[in-house]
């Protein structure tokens, strides 16, 4: 059966409603009693209201904008005509990253090991709350935990009305004080990354870079967090931890699911998409039972391909455009901007928010090539760097947030999108995301 609607590849045991619990929690937002402090002649339950409103508008624009544009064709002009703006700005406040996980695009594509700059990261944030930007998460292809000033970060973004803060972690350095500041900033969800039932295939999957990594330290700061968020009286952050499924991580989902499922929100599992690293989901009999559907089809062997957490095997069978334009921007450390979560190298760049990006070119990435070619201390596990590609070649000088999601660049993105030419855009071609594929189940 083929289906003609996009398929989620992050899957959960027990549904979490995390709209549900949003609403029900409002008035504890933070950025919902920053406005009523600031703004004491106002009704706090108009606010609540507003606050209600705008979260409920932003999630249901989460997919259905992106649906609508594509029927539409809706772009360039259009988008503007429409006041339609980004949904999310994924902020990189740590491009360096503590863990060599070997699916890991950072094994594959030279990454730099910087922090973005404290006037960056303000005037981005200023930008986005000034823009009605609904949501922001503070990571990209690094760790968060390594910014010093990520809770400072988070809260300037709650001051400025964002309603929904995020991170992604692997909560390494998730310590007691680094816990108490996230709830105190207002953080409003926290995704564990955390692949493994067992501490066997946990510590395989997740290795340390600059020192050993343990499955029992991860766990104890997992759990804790949750003990300190009751004790502080917090409903935020809403947690989340999610492993990926591969032909050893498969069979311990109920492992996975047990460890964690008294002291994390929501605990899922997400499927594996290869970045490189030739790992694999499939067990003997899944691949030879995947081989035949695709000689019977016939179909190249090197077809997309899903495995659900349910064992359930899907084959591409064509694309659908993306979403993700529709959706957010990535602003990298150095001010570079992305149009996509899955372009690690930023190698198609649709702007730039801060001059740094153009004047020091490439330096940072060639810069951890030869750190990694010489064996550089936290690079002895990285090896086989490329360089990012240039597929894109933005004007030279700065721009703010709406200009850029207005660009040219991004414009040209999605009207190959909506139009079906997806794969006229280098970058698109070969994208492995499932969520922009269409899937018959064999």
């Amino acid at each position: 059966m083929t289906s003609s609607t996009r398929s989620r590849v992050i899957q959960s045991k027990d549904h979490f409603d995390r709209i549900r619990h949003m609403l029900d929690h409002m008035a504890d937002n933070r950025a919902y009693k920053t406005t009523v402090s600031r703004h004491p002649a106002k009704d706090p339950n108009e606010v609540l209201a507003e606050f209600k409103q705008r979260f409920q508008q932003y999630r249901h624009n989460w997919s259905s904008l992106p649906q609508s544009a594509c029927n539409d064709k809706i772009y360039g002009q259009a988008l503007k005509e429409q006041k339609i703006g980004p949904l999310c700005i994924d902020l990189e406040m740590a491009a360096i990253c503590n863990l060599v996980c070997p699916f890991c695009y950072r094994q594959h594509i030279a990454t730099p090991d910087k922090l973005m700059h404290e006037s960056l990261w303000k005037k981005a944030i200023d930008q986005a709350g000034q823009l009605g930007v609904p949501s922001m998460k503070f990571n990209w292809r690094g760790e968060p935990l390594m910014h010093p000033r990520l809770a400072e970060a988070i809260a300037r973004a709650k001051g400025n009305g964002i309603i929904d803060t995020m991170i992604n972690t692997n909560a390494l350095l998730l310590d007691e004080k680094t816990s108490r500041k996230l709830i105190e900033a207002g953080l409003d969800l926290m995704i564990y990354s955390f692949d493994g039932g067992t501490a066997q295939s946990y510590e395989r999957m997740r290795v340390g870079r600059f020192a050993e990594n343990s499955f029992e330290a991860v766990c104890r700061n997992i759990k804790r967090f949750n003990d300190i968020r009751r004790e502080m009286g917090s409903v935020f952050p809403r947690t989340k931890i999610q492993m990926l499924l591969t032909k050893e991580t498969f069979h311990e989902q109920e492992f996975f699911f047990k460890l964690f499922q008294d002291c994390v929100d929501d605990v899922s599992v997400k499927a594996y998409t290869e970045r490189g690293g030739s790992l694999h989901d499939l067990d003997p009999q899944s691949q030879e039972k995947l081989k035949n559907f695709l000689n019977r089809k016939k179909l190249a062997h090197s077809t997309a391909y899903w495995r659900d957490m349910h064992d359930n095997i899907s084959v591409a069978l064509g694309r659908l455009p993306c979403e993700q334009p529709y959706q957010r921007l990535m602003i990298a450390y150095d001010g570079r901007v992305a149009m996509c979560c899955y372009d690690w190298g930023c190698e198609h760049p649709v702007g730039y928010l801060d001059k740094r990006a153009f004047e020091r070119g490439n330096r940072d990435y060639e810069a951890v090539q030869h750190a990694s070619r010489a064996g550089a201390k936290g690079f002895e596990k990285i090896v086989n760097l490329r360089m990012p590609k240039p597929y894109s070649a933005p004007p030279l000088k700065v721009e703010s947030i709406e200009q850029i999601w207005h660009g040219g660049i991004i414009n040209c993105v999605r009207e190959k999108h909506v139009s079906g030419r997806s794969e006229d855009i280098e970058i698109c071609r070969k994208c492995p995301f499932k969520e922009t594929f269409l899937w018959e189940r064999i």
